[in-house]
């Protein structure tokens, strides 16, 4: 966490609540308060590691979850100039060009990947090993949220993590939705208050990669 993880969550925070004070507030600095039934999903800076080594892959992330269903996503990504947004059933966006995800050749698919310190090193390097011997390449670049949107902007075809918190998850799983994609259920099992798997793609890939891990 950086000075500018809690000041990011601070003014975004501050602002939500002053236009919309009956919606709760889930994020990663501040945690959750506030209503249940409709609620803002937070992640201030996602690649904090990254922001403060000087790379520009690091974003903003914002979700809003209505009744348990995911209705709004927004990454935002500075030092990239990218912004991404989707709305539930309205598509999905990046500097507002829409979305549209195209199937790969089977031969040509990337993976992008996290490791989460709540699952062992060892799945992490089973699950490598595991694409590398079915053909597929990979990549980690350390910011789960702006890999998604970029899944659904189709520079990664697909991602996989054992285990992410929703401030990091569910605005690049709408993106992908709405561009044409496949996800996992991640607010099943109180997925938004304990996180959860996410595997989220293209079409094609999404279940060929679940059958792949589940070996």
């Amino acid at each position: 966490m950086s000075q500018a993880d809690l000041a990011v969550e601070q003014e975004i925070k501050g602002w939500l609540q002053a236009h919309f004070p009956e919606e709760g507030f889930l994020g990663e600095e501040s945690g959750f308060e506030g209503d249940d039934q409709t609620v803002w999903v937070l992640d201030p800076v996602d690649g904090t590691t990254n922001f403060i080594l000087g790379m520009d892959y690091w974003c903003i992330s914002l979700a809003r979850v209505c009744q348990g269903e995911l209705s709004l996503g927004i990454i935002y990504a500075p030092d990239r100039d990218e912004f991404f947004f989707a709305a539930r059933g309205e598509g999905a966006y990046l500097n507002g060009r829409r979305l549209t995800l195209r199937e790969p050749e089977p031969d040509a698919v990337v993976i992008g990947m996290g490791r989460s310190s709540r699952a062992p090193a060892s799945d992490y390097a089973r699950a490598i090993d595991t694409l590398l011997d079915a053909g597929l390449e990979y990549r980690r670049f350390g910011a789960g949220a702006l890999m998604l949107a970029h899944v659904a902007a189709g520079q990664l075809h697909a991602y996989y993590e054992a285990h992410m918190n929703s401030w990091d998850a569910l605005a690049g799983m709408l993106l992908i939705e709405e561009a044409g994609g496949t996800c996992n259920a991640f607010l099943a099992n109180a997925g938004l208050r304990r996180g959860n798997l996410v595997l989220a793609g293209c079409a094609s890939v999404q279940p060929r990669l679940a059958a792949l891990l589940a070996k």
